[in-house]
């Protein structure tokens, strides 16, 4: 079945909180506004039906329809890495699944079934800086039309299959330690967010705040900026 389970956090918010709860508070409120603004028109259709919970600093995404996922969070990403919010996740093969369970006016409960919050949020820490991962199990069914994808060398020598050039899953790329695959979330639809005007604006910003940052920080904000360089590497090829 053609299902997912979604997991993200938002990076930086504990040094926020060290700046003042208030500096936190912008941060969330600007991350919730965005994720609601771009997901909740998806919740209220009834097929594919799409359930979203927020909580602290943390997404969960999950239901039915993969690659019209993976484009909605594509444009989540780049609201975000336009506001300077940093968001890390990855999407696994199957929804979650929790348990009823029986609740009070100001007691709830999210009780999970299924492995697939565990697997999604064990895969996001795997890596540094604002990306999108994708389970390899997930990306062999997403790219089964063409499984050449599925390597660097067999996109680079195949990119001409009969995808269009807009399609999402041209964005689907091994991450560099082979581990796992990743959305290239960078190259939009309409072009790559690289070329033109916009590469000195993100780029030159991610440099810029990494100079400020301690070296944890200032490592998520350089792993963001290679992902834009392997988006703009990857736009190129039609």
């Amino acid at each position: 079945m053609d299902e997912f389970t979604f997991y993200g956090d938002l990076l930086g918010i504990a040094s926020a909180y060290r700046l003042g709860a208030q500096a936190a508070y912008q941060k969330l409120n600007t991350f919730y506004n965005t994720v609601f603004a771009r997901l909740e028109p998806l919740c209220d259709r009834p097929r594919p039906q799409i359930h979203v919970h927020m909580f602290s600093d943390s997404l969960v995404v999950w239901g039915r329809g993969t690659k019209e996922i993976l484009g909605h969070l594509q444009a989540v990403y780049l609201d975000l890495i336009g506001k300077n919010l940093l968001l890390r996740g990855a999407i696994v093969d199957g929804a979650l699944e929790k348990e009823p369970r029986v609740e009070a006016k100001n007691f709830r409960k999210f009780l999970p079934t299924n492995d697939t919050l565990a697997r999604a949020v064990g895969l996001e820490k795997t890596v540094k800086g604002a990306r999108l991962l994708i389970e390899p199990s997930l990306a062999g069914r997403l790219l089964q039309d063409n499984p050449a994808w599925l390597t660097v060398e067999g996109y680079l020598e195949n990119a001409n299959a009969d995808v269009p050039h807009s399609d999402v899953l041209r964005r689907i790329c091994p991450t560099p330690s082979g581990a796992s695959h990743e959305l290239l979330y960078f190259w939009k639809a309409d072009g790559v967010l690289g070329d033109g005007a916009e590469k000195p604006t993100i780029a030159v910003r991610l440099k810029e705040l990494a100079e400020f940052h301690d070296r944890f920080v200032a490592e998520h904000l350089r792993e963001t900026l290679t992902l834009l360089r392997r988006s703009a590497v990857r736009g190129r090829h039609k």
